[in-house]
């Protein structure tokens, strides 16, 4: 009788595996669907958490010139704050100028991109029927498009008090995480059960404020520098709004792959608003191709170097995962919360198959 009851408790012990899989994977679905649901509370909340784990040194050094920490942090967030509206403010006027003339460069662009369609014989019949059906309603379609382009123009508008409140909340949330972090620390410390884990903690958490500081000026920097060479390349080339697109190439270059490539479409429309013909039109995206190809392969490796480079595959895969979670803010902030995970598991023992699977030999373009 005790071959049954053995059989039958390998049975049992045979399940555990394919049970423990589906949960894990129903536990995923719902932390994805958590994720997607609740986007408007996680991405002000990490966006908060990010900056104040970047502000934390700053906070510390005035708190070290014996200044109060209420005021130490509220003088930090204040100059991050004048700094970016600051920028936000230069950048609106020059936006709205090209919204509104955007229609008529998508228009030209269709043409120069039919134009240079003929040459291929295959396309050539598919042409001209084209260009015959749409002929009669040419002014009408015209006419459409101003009307889509004005109508994005006041729904991004419609947008505006949703910012201006993420940004409001993420400042607030900022402003508690770098008023209590450090008591937040301390609670973690109290609960850690041996010395050992917490003097892990305390300097893991300390490593993590001073590497991602460190890791985020450098990436800022680098960014700013692009973001100023593009826009003196613009100035040159006779481009209006240089500095807009400027600003638009440091900002997206923040987010890996994706911000590059929205830049270089957004610079061919501004391309052929521009100039007359294709070659200068696309002299434009090409300039900038260029000096996004000397930053991601020059400049990156030669500053960030391989200490806290990223697998390409792990950083696309995050990419698509948060940016189809929660749009552009998804694609903005893959790669810092990437680069903290990896800061924190380079100092976790029992994170070190996490640490390797990040971890790359070579830094990630930007």
């Amino acid at each position: 009788m005790a071959e049954p009851l053995e059989l039958e408790e390998l049975d049992v012990k045979a399940e555990h595996p394919t049970r423990n899989r589906l949960l894990a994977a129903m536990l995923t679905l719902m932390v994805l669907y958590t994720c997607a649901l609740a986007s408007s509370i996680i991405v002000p909340m990490l966006l908060a958490l990010l900056i104040s784990l970047m502000l934390a040194p700053a906070v510390r050094f005035l708190c070290g010139w014996h200044l109060p920490r209420v005021v130490a942090t509220l003088l930090v967030l204040i100059m991050v704050a004048v700094v970016v509206l600051g920028l936000l403010a230069a950048m609106i006027d020059p936006a709205r100028e090209w919204i509104s003339g955007a229609p008529k460069a998508i228009d030209r662009l269709e043409l120069a991109l039919r134009e240079l369609g003929r040459p291929l014989a295959a396309a050539a019949k598919a042409t001209e029927e084209l260009a015959a059906l749409t002929t009669s309603v040419g002014g009408a379609r015209s006419q459409r498009v101003m009307e889509v382009g004005s109508g994005h123009m006041a729904q991004m508008l419609s947008f505006a008090p949703a910012v201006a409140t993420s940004f409001g909340v993420t400042l607030l949330l900022t402003f508690v995480f770098l008023l209590h972090g450090d008591g937040l620390l301390r609670k973690f410390v109290a609960l850690a059960p041996e010395l050992r884990f917490k003097k892990d903690i305390v300097q893991a958490s300390r490593d993590v404020q001073h590497e991602l500081s460190v890791y985020m000026l450098t990436i800022t920097t680098i960014n700013a520098v692009l973001g100023l060479c593009v826009a003196g390349c613009l100035w040159w080339m006779g481009v209006e709004h240089p500095l807009l697109w400027g600003g638009v190439a440091a900002i997206l270059n923040y987010a890996p792959y994706a911000g590059p490539a929205l830049v270089t479409i957004a610079l061919t429309v501004v391309g052929f608003s521009t100039f007359d013909t294709p070659l200068a039109a696309f002299s434009v995206p090409g300039m900038f191709l260029i000096l996004n190809t000397i930053e991601g392969e020059l400049l990156m490796p030669m500053v960030v170097g391989r200490r806290l480079a990223l697998d390409p595959v792990v950083v696309f895969l995050a990419l698509v995962t948060l940016g189809w979670l929660w749009g552009m803010a998804g694609l903005l902030l893959a790669l810092p919360l990437l680069t903290c995970v990896r800061i924190v598991a380079d100092r976790v023992p029992s994170w070190a198959p996490l640490a390797k699977l990040l971890g790359a030999g070579f830094a990630v373009r930007q």
